[in-house]
C-alpha cells in the first residue's frame, strides 16, 4: 500500500452522512451521533481553529507532538473541512452527522465522513469539483487524523467500486465481487491508524523485498478477481505478510485459523494493530460455507461485502 507497492480497496454499502439545516444566529451546531457529540461553535472562532489545526499538523511533521495530539476531538476533523471550505454566512447551521462504520477501526470512517462533508460543501457553494479535486481534498483534510492522508481511502470513498493506488496514481478497476465475501469486526484497535502507519514505517520502511512481496500479492489478487477465480491463496499470503509486519494480534491469528477450519480464508483489511487483542476489520472469503456456519458463536458484528459503485453523493 505504501513504499511504491500497489493497493486495492472497494467501497461498500456502509455509509456516513451529514445533514445541513441553516439556522439564525452566529453559531455552528455540530451533532454527531456515533461519537456522541453535540456542541455549539461560535463562527468567529472557526477560522482560527483551521489555522490552529494546520499548526498542530506542522508540529507533528516536525516531531514535536505525536499523531494522536493533532486533534483534540474527532469533531474538529469535520469542522476543519467546513470552516476551510465554506463562507462564514453558510456556517450558521445545524450539521447533523452519523456513520454506519465503526470509528477508529481502520475501515475508512474518517475518509467517509470527510467525503460527506466535501460533497455537502460542493452542494452549498454550488461549485462542483472534479472527482480528482474531491479525493485530493479528502486526503488533505484526513492528514489531521492519521498524520498522512490515505489516498486509497480518499479515492475509494469518492469514486466507489474497486480502486487501485500506486505511486500516487489512482485507477478505478472494473471489478465486481461475488456473494462469497464478508466482513467481520474484531473490535476497535487500541492504536490508531496513524500510530500503525508510524509503527510500520519505523520497522519496515526500507525493506524493499517485503514491499515487492506485497505488490506481487496485490497483482495476483487483481488477476483472480478479473478471472472470477478463487482468491484464497492471495488472501492467505497477504495475511502472512501483515503478520510479518506486526499488525495482527495473536487472538486475531487464532480467529483466522478458526475461520479456515470452517472453510473460509480471512485477512486483516484495515490498518490492524500492533498492541492489544482487537485488529479491526477482517475480510473473509468462503465459497462453500454459509454465514451462519462461519460466524456462529463469535459474538462479533459481521455482514456481506456489498459494493457501492458510485461513491459519495448528495441525497435529496
Amino acid at each position: 500500500m505504501v513504499y511504491g507497492a500497489p493497493a486495492i480497496a472497494t467501497a461498500i454499502q456502509l455509509y456516513s452522512y451529514i445533514d445541513y439545516t441553516p439556522i439564525k444566529g452566529s453559531d455552528l451546531i455540530a451533532e454527531f451521533i456515533g461519537i456522541k457529540v453535540h456542541s455549539n461553535h461560535p463562527i468567529a472562532k472557526l477560522t482560527p481553529l483551521v489555522s490552529f489545526l494546520d499548526r498542530q499538523f506542522q508540529k507533528f511533521v516536525d516531531g514535536a507532538i505525536q499523531v494522536d495530539k493533532i486533534l483534540h476531538s474527532p469533531v474538529q476533523l469535520v469542522l476543519y473541512v467546513l470552516a476551510s471550505q465554506l463562507p462564514s454566512e453558510s456556517l450558521s447551521a445545524h450539521f447533523n452527522g452519523d456513520s454506519q462504520l465503526p470509528i477508529g477501526a481502520g475501515m475508512g470512517s474518517s475518509a467517509s465522513i470527510i467525503a460527506a462533508a466535501v460533497i455537502l460543501v460542493e452542494s452549498i457553494n454550488k461549485k462542483p469539483l472534479s472527482p480528482v479535486e474531491r479525493y485530493k481534498l479528502v486526503k488533505h483534510c484526513e492528514r489531521l487524523q492519521h498524520g498522512k492522508g490515505s489516498l486509497i481511502d480518499a479515492a475509494t470513498v469518492i469514486l466507489g467500486g474497486v480502486v487501485q493506488v500506486q505511486e500516487q496514481q489512482v485507477h478505478k478497476l472494473d471489478l465486481r465481487l461475488n456473494d462469497n465475501w464478508y466482513w467481520l469486526f474484531t473490535g476497535t484497535p487500541q492504536c490508531t491508524t496513524g500510530e500503525c502507519v508510524s509503527f510500520v514505517a519505523q520497522q519496515h520502511a526500507q525493506d524493499q523485498q517485503l514491499w515487492q512481496a506485497f505488490a506481487a500479492c496485490t497483482q495476483t489478487m487483481i488477476k483472480q478477481l478479473q478471472e472470477n477465480s478463487n482468491p484464497s491463496a492471495a488472501i492467505e499470503e497477504n495475511q502472512r505478510l501483515l503478520e510479518h509486519i506486526g499488525v495482527v494480534s495473536q487472538s486475531t491469528k487464532d480467529l483466522i485459523q478458526s475461520l479456515k477450519q470452517r472453510g473460509a480464508m480471512a485477512k486483516v483489511a484495515g490498518s490492524g494493530a500492533f498492541i492489544g487483542e482487537s485488529s479491526g476489520l477482517l475480510l473473509v472469503y468462503a465459497e462453500n460455507t454459509s454465514a451462519a456456519e462461519l460466524f456462529a458463536e463469535y459474538n462479533m458484528k459481521w455482514g456481506h461485502v456489498t459494493q457501492d459503485l458510485d461513491g459519495a453523493k448528495v441525497i435529496t
